[in-house]
């Protein structure tokens, strides 16, 4: 159990301390508080999301609007 300083006020506090005793900062010991970390896990899955998506739909149009075509059109000879 080392002393480090709270990413807040820089007073020495545990690792595992839960809060800072001086500010009340919550993990004082992370150099990111638990919020930002959060923003940040949300921000890349839903990067991760749009990207999914953009592709899914990518492959569908390049799929499935030729089919779809090709079952709509007319013979040629009519």
């Amino acid at each position: 159990m080392s002393l480090v300083p709270c990413r807040a006020c820089e007073h020495l506090v545990d690792t595992s301390a839960l809060a800072c005793p001086q500010c009340g900062a919550t993990d004082p010991g992370c150099k990111i508080s638990r919020q930002q970390r959060d923003r940040r896990r949300l921000v890349a899955q839903i990067v991760v999301g749009v990207a999914l998506l953009a592709g899914v739909g990518h492959v569908a149009w390049n799929t499935v609007v030729p089919m779809v075509k090709q079952m709509t059109a007319r013979p040629a000879g009519n």
